[in-house]
């Protein structure tokens, strides 16, 4: 089955105010309403026309100019060989989102990564907190409106820029 395959069964099941659109490019996405992530991702896990048992990756992106992040998942059925990409958008006001970790336990350490560096509240996980940075750190460094501080703990965090640094010694 490809994407548009899953895209028209996904919309038959669903509505088209569920599932918003298909976009098709060299890897193509099924756009969903995201207070709804819960339920497609379980139709879409226990469907015996899909088998979507594998989640390889959840990823986000900040648009500052719409003011809204988008979360794309990458799913994989190893039984029927296929694949399937899903993007829903929340508020860069209040960025929240139904965990996944109920439909596949990996979803727990991609959530907690996105709730780091995004700052994306997923509602009902087992465990949000951050996983790269310090508890005690502010802000989300993969905001594109994110300023990092000059020091963290008396500790600076600004650097050299490595490639002004190899200009000069080329000079």
């Amino acid at each position: 089955m490809n994407a548009l395959d899953i895209y028209k069964l996904l919309l038959d099941h669903f509505g088209n105010d569920i599932i918003l659109d298909f976009v098709e490019t060299e890897d193509p996405y099924i756009k969903i309403n995201h207070e709804h992530i819960q339920t497609i991702c379980a139709f879409l896990r226990y469907n015996p026309k899909l088998k979507f048992i594998f989640l390889s990756n959840i990823s986000g992106v900040d648009y500052p100019d719409r003011n809204e992040i988008d979360i794309v998942y990458h799913l994989f059925s190893s039984e029927l060989n296929h694949l399937c990409a899903l993007k829903t958008t929340v508020s860069r006001d209040k960025p929240e989102l139904d965990s996944l970790e109920s439909v596949w336990k990996a979803a727990n350490w991609f959530e907690r990564e996105i709730f780091d560096l995004l700052g994306v509240n997923f509602i009902g996980h087992s465990n949000l907190k951050r996983i790269l940075l310090p508890d005690d750190w502010e802000g989300h460094p993969l905001r594109k409106d994110y300023k990092e501080n000059d020091s963290y703990h008396d500790m600076k965090t600004t650097r050299q820029d490595p490639l002004k640094l190899l200009r000069k010694k080329n000079e």
